[in-house]
């Protein structure tokens, strides 16, 4: 049996270790097509740095030996291409750039990575190259490009550069708010413009192909006047699933993994779908794709230790979210999130490229930026117009933290936490709601006398869906039944199954003051539609557990009241 690829970018490493690999080589015939100097982006952790390293194995003069061995049983290896094995490949990765300290220590570490990558590639293909010093003592990397690239083209070789993360610093730049510093790299005549001109001249000489990749088009703009080659082909209809796994590929690593031994093969895949597909990267794109990392981090986790994980989005990608949160949300339009965690659904016309000067004016700006990070995914079209939704739950989850994250921070205190997974706890374990209306009630209290939020249902609603975001249940807000839709859903996370006896249909609604006479009809009209739920058979059939109804009254900013339907 093979071996999971969890966190494992190099091709060569996975095709000689007997690790799985989902088959993209397809997709170099199809850029083999397009015009060479490409620029393509995706959310991080979607395999980019794999698809990368495929490009690189496969392009390399000096792995022409190895191909075979690398690419059989693969589709370019039964259809090869004519430039298969034909470049001396001038990799650079952008990862690790240093903008902490200053546009000195800046300016050093981009030197320091594109020398790296220079002297790598001559020791690499020096049997191609004349014999020659000609890095010296040359440390700038317009220099050190401009020297390999006039060694390359004496020596009556192509080159092929490869770009990975190209826009990193950007985004922490600009995560960090230091606005001014990327201004000064990237203007007119800023060092990093000056880097990227200094390979579009290549172009006129040896360099062949250019493919450069990173997570969002933050610099496009910006670098378009002085590098206005790469032709985008991110939104491209027949490479929406060059990155990510489709349907069918994920049905494939299940099956190969044998993973109908332990579990319902189908229930398996059905909570897949809703934990980490249904991102569409193309307004006509035929299918939707999982995130490749996380799919792999669950099916190595269930083959591992027989039960689902714990935590649903893996802690490594939470951490890279965190960092795109900062970045993203720097636009400060709280309204926006809300709406989107409220309704999981906005409309944008969506920007193809960014430039910093007149990012945060407008709204659309936000929205799309969400999207190329993967925290938002085309729903469908409607003229010029997409329809964004949240594409799954793991990345709900990321918005409901920010929310209450957000929210703490306003409150300038904290909440006892252990009261509240315990309130949770006896939910799920006995049946018991009181403990959480008692929480429920402390936390909307301060709220109130701190003024810190306008009153209503939908962010009454936001603040409860906030509290289950321990991962005990999963929250299925505007669950759909044939009666209509349940404001709240929570479902058994099958992680804890054998502690979790009861599931919760939750109805909610906030009654204004002035309106209090009105809470007895309220109520009367929630345990109504809780008594219609009562009776889907689709709440009864998905799963085995006990299902507990329960409408809860906001009045006001202060009291809550609950009621148990039965």
């Amino acid at each position: 049996m093979k071996k999971i690829p969890y966190g494992i970018s190099n091709f060569q490493t996975i095709r000689e270790q007997n690790y799985l690999y989902i088959d993209k080589t397809k997709y170099i015939e199809i850029l083999e097509n397009e015009p060479p100097y490409q620029f393509f982006i995706r959310p991080r952790k979607f395999g980019k740095s794999l698809f990368l390293s495929m490009l690189e194995n496969y392009y390399d003069i000096n792995k022409s030996h190895k191909f075979q061995e690398l690419f059989q049983n693969l589709y370019i290896g039964e259809s090869p291409t004519e430039k298969r094995n034909s470049y001396l490949i001038f990799y650079i990765n952008f990862s690790n750039l240093v903008v902490s300290n200053g546009k000195e220590r800046f300016v050093e570490s981009f030197d320091q990575c594109v020398l790296s990558a220079a002297k790598e590639f001559l020791n690499k293909y020096d049997k191609y190259l004349r014999k020659e010093d000609i890095l010296g003592d040359s440390v700038g990397a317009e220099i050190v490009v401009n020297k390999i690239i006039a060694l390359t083209n004496n020596s009556n070789q192509k080159m092929f550069i490869i770009i990975d993360e190209y826009d990193n610093f950007a985004n922490d730049l600009i995560s960090c708010g230091n606005k001014n510093l990327y201004y000064d790299v990237i203007s007119s005549e800023g060092y990093v413009r000056t880097f990227y001109k200094t390979i579009k001249t290549g172009t006129a000489f040896c360099v062949d192909r250019i493919f450069i990749t990173g997570v969002s088009p933050i610099m496009l703009d910006d670098l378009t006047s002085g590098f206005n080659v790469t032709i985008n082909l991110t939104l491209e209809n027949n490479l929406n699933e060059m990155l990510g796994f489709n349907e069918d590929e994920v049905k494939n690593i299940l099956k190969e993994f044998e993973i109908e031994k332990n579990f319902d093969l189908e229930t398996v895949l059905k909570d897949m779908q809703q934990y980490y597909n249904g991102y569409l990267f193309s307004k006509n794109g035929e299918n939707r794709v999982y995130n490749p990392n996380l799919t792999l981090y669950f099916i190595q986790s269930i083959i591992k230790n027989k039960v689902y994980p714990e935590n649903i989005l893996d802690l490594n990608i939470k951490t890279d979210y965190k960092k795109l949160e900062n970045m993203a949300f720097n636009f400060k339009d709280e309204e926006t999130v809300k709406q989107l965690i409220s309704e999981e659904i906005i409309n944008t016309k969506l920007v193809e490229k960014f430039n910093l000067e007149y990012m945060y004016d407008k709204k659309e700006n936000f929205i799309s930026l969400l999207y190329y990070m993967g925290m938002l995914t085309i729903e469908s079209t409607y003229f010029d117009k997409c329809i964004m939704k949240i594409p799954n739950y793991s990345v709900k989850t990321v918005y409901w933290e920010y929310f209450i994250e957000k929210i703490y921070e306003k409150m300038n205190v904290t909440l006892e936490d252990v009261q509240l997974l315990d309130s949770v706890h006896y939910m799920a374990s006995k049946g018991e709601v009181s403990f959480l209306i008692d929480y429920l009630r402390k936390f909307i209290s301060i709220l109130s006398n701190r003024d810190l939020m306008q009153f209503n249902e939908k962010n009454v609603k936001m603040i409860l869906i906030s509290l289950f975001i321990n991962g005990i249940y999963l929250v299925n807000s505007e669950f759909e039944v044939e009666e209509g839709y349940v404001d709240i859903f929570l479902s058994a996370n099958k992680a804890y199954d054998k502690y979790i006896n009861y599931e919760w249909i939750i109805e909610l609604k906030y009654v204004k003051e002035s309106d209090k006479n009105k809470i007895e009809d309220v109520k009367k009209q929630g345990v109504e539609q809780l008594k219609r739920y009562r009776s889907s058979s689709r709440l009864r059939n998905i799963s085995h557990k006990e299902k507990k109804y329960l409408l809860i009254v906001v009045e006001g900013k202060k009291n809550v009241e609950y009621v148990e339907v039965y």
